[in-house]
């Protein structure tokens, strides 16, 4: 079992639910977030196509849906 030398940062606080953090840290520690190194910011590309059509996504029509109705996306006709 592998224990954390982390400062422990629920040391302190009150309540059963900080309890439960202070013991499980040392041997959970922290939330492991990220993917562990630097990421290159996201860069979308020049001319999307559709996943499922292939078509440009200029070319498709997307109805935006409002509170509880599902946004849809309609593909372009296909050439034939």
């Amino acid at each position: 079992m592998v224990v954390s030398k982390l400062p422990n940062p629920w040391a302190g606080q009150p309540g059963f639910w900080a309890a439960v953090n202070r013991f499980f840290y040392p041997i959970a520690g922290p939330a492991a977030v990220g993917i562990g190194r630097p990421e290159e910011p996201y860069v979308a590309p020049v001319d999307p196509t559709c996943p499922l059509c292939g078509a440009l996504m200029a070319d498709h029509v997307i109805e935006r849906g409002v509170g509880t109705t599902a946004t849809r996306l309609h593909c372009p006709p296909a050439a034939v």
